[in-house]
């Protein structure tokens, strides 16, 4: 396992190097270090912000692309060679259309610091960016701050895990989804929206709909997060939604424009769901439940 730094302007992240996804990209950018350009916020990509210069290395060809990226996650279009990291709702778009970048590593801590100065790069300009070795080569990276809420229970195919409700982020998604519990029903991956499981509620009728008494339960999301747990407000398919990777919901034509509310997170470790998660096109439906813990 091997960790660099990230400074722009000044603002230091430590990140992992996602060896295990692209040890071909990933150890050609461990060999060029260290290095550092200009950064400037993207153009056509929502909240990405990318280095000015190409990257001073190319990798071998090899490593699987990533058609969405998430907060936090650093990577390399190969065949322009830009250096980029997402922020929040982005995703790494050429003047042609979406990219598919080669993820790189991934930022640890609290990221809204770096999405403040990002933000802030419209307004000045390019600004440093520099790439290193970090030091401390031995520590866990830095988890994203605790969520502060109730936690729930989540029961996937025999696999048992916690999630905190985002009380500050949605409070009246996150309260209205509390007074629903316990909820108990299937889940399958979705036909129209990628890495995503979606919860059929035994009591919902035809569409397994979970509908909850809110009017406006946002914020919204369009990219979804993995280990995120949403809520989709549109008729007649209301109901949960759990990402395993980074998707967006919404068929071929109509991919990247449905919104979802962010009403919960996974605690910890939440491996058991992904590789679950990542079987039901093959095995079929599987139960899933939720309920209060405590």
């Amino acid at each position: 396992m091997k960790f660099i730094d990230v400074e722009l302007d000044g603002l230091t992240y430590r990140a992992r190097l996602l060896e295990e996804r692209s040890p071909r990209a990933t150890r050609a950018l461990w060999e060029a270090l260290p290095f550092e350009g200009r950064a400037v916020h993207g153009i056509w990509s929502g909240d990405v912000f990318r280095m000015l210069e190409d990257a001073p290395f190319a990798p071998p060809p090899g490593d699987a692309g990533a058609g969405f990226q998430y907060p936090g996650l650093v990577v390399l279009e190969p065949s322009s060679r830009e250096l980029a990291i997402c922020y929040g709702q982005g995703r790494l778009n050429l003047p042609t259309g979406p990219a598919n970048p080669i993820p790189l590593a991934e930022l640890g801590g609290d990221l809204a610091p770096l999405a403040r100065r990002a933000t802030q790069l419209q307004f000045d300009g390019a600004r440093p960016i520099r790439w290193r070795r970090s030091d401390d080569q031995t520590s866990p990276l830095a988890g994203p701050p605790a969520a502060r809420g109730r936690t729930i229970e989540v029961e996937f195919d025999g696999a048992l895990l916690s999630a905190t409700l985002l009380k500050e982020l949605a409070p009246r998604t996150a309260d209205a989804f509390a007074r629903a519990l316990p909820l108990a029903g299937r889940a399958t991956n979705t036909h129209s929206s990628g890495t995503l499981a979606r919860f059929w509620n035994d009591e919902g009728g035809d569409e397994g709909e979970t509908p909850l008494d809110i009017d406006d339960g946002g914020p919204f999301h369009i990219i979804l997060y993995p280990g995120t747990l949403y809520y989709l407000p549109s008729r007649p398919w209301r109901g949960i939604r759990i990402p395993y990777e980074t998707t967006a919901m919404g068929g071929a034509a109509s991919r990247g424009t449905t919104r979802l509310v962010p009403f919960a997170r996974f605690d910890g470790d939440w491996s058991a769901f992904r590789e679950r998660a990542m079987r039901l096109s093959v095995d079929g439906a599987k139960p899933l439940a939720f309920r209060l813990r405590g």
